[in-house]
């Protein structure tokens, strides 16, 4: 007897040559492996998001410087033209600041000085008017040639039709890119080279503009730090060798370290 015989192979078909008996490399995850992949992506997230998050802090940061040096320089040549650094407000909370005393709201008509003043047309797109004489001097009298030394895009300033409920109270209001619109501003009024605190051979800054971070206005620093080896130096002959600086508060800020200003 041909032993062989019994080890003839048996025609499989069509089908048979795709079948394979099951094995342990066709096995699916076990609980144990699950959880492990599970625990491995939390740790990368962990990793991954607050680097994510840095970034886009740092390029908000200088997204807003900027828009400071963009603004400055609307500001430098409206001095070069007429000679003098515009006036935006002279007292109220909005003294020193980019939006003055100018509420948010729909109305585009209703006066911002800085916004006026730089580009020379209200911000819905028609022409000054009103009164060239006054304290402060209203855009009309200041920037009587009507020249265009700035152009605001969308990104600068607060839509009037936007629905985000922390904007809805800053519409139409200049933002920097945290979407805060409170920011300082200060000039270098006597022109001497150098922009400094108090009234007597200073630039008419009797105090530094407090500000808030975005996401918590109930939180008011009150500007740079002072002194002698400040942020804003302060004393004889000191002061920040500028003619135009802006600063304001990002968010998660809580202190004068934390602000952001165009001279540093």
């Amino acid at each position: 007897m041909n032993h062989l015989a019994c080890f003839r192979p048996q025609p499989l078909g069509l089908l048979g040559i795709f079948h394979r008996p099951p094995s342990s490399a066709a096995r699916g995850f076990t609980l144990i492996e699950l959880l492990t992949v599970v625990a491995i992506i939390g740790i990368l997230a962990a990793i991954l998001i607050p680097t994510t998050s840095s970034a886009r802090l740092a390029a908000s940061k200088a997204k807003t410087r900027a828009q400071f040096a963009q603004w400055a320089g609307g500001i430098e040549a409206f001095r070069q033209e007429y000679g003098y650094y515009p006036t935006f407000e002279t007292n109220g909370a909005g003294l020193n600041k980019v939006n003055g005393n100018t509420a948010g709201g729909t109305n585009l008509a209703a006066v911002h000085r800085f916004y006026e003043t730089l580009v020379g047309v209200r911000r819905d797109g028609t022409a000054l008017t009103g009164a060239a004489t006054g304290t402060p001097i209203p855009p009309l009298g200041q920037n009587t040639r009507r020249i265009p030394f700035l152009s605001f895009t969308d990104a600068d300033i607060v839509s009037t039709a936007t629905t985000d409920p922390t904007l809805t109270s800053k519409r139409g209001l200049i933002r920097d890119a945290f979407d805060n619109t409170d920011i300082a501003v200060l000039m270098d009024r006597n022109l001497d080279g150098r922009i400094s605190l108090g009234a007597a051979g200073g630039d008419s800054i009797n105090a530094l503009p407090a500000v808030s971070p975005v996401d918590n206005t109930a939180v008011r620093i009150a500007g740079p730090t002072t002194g002698a080896t400040g942020d804003f130096p302060t004393g004889n002959n000191l002061g920040v060798r500028a003619g135009v600086i802006f600063y304001c508060a990002p968010p998660r800020a809580s202190s004068s370290a934390d602000l952001l200003m165009s001279w540093k």
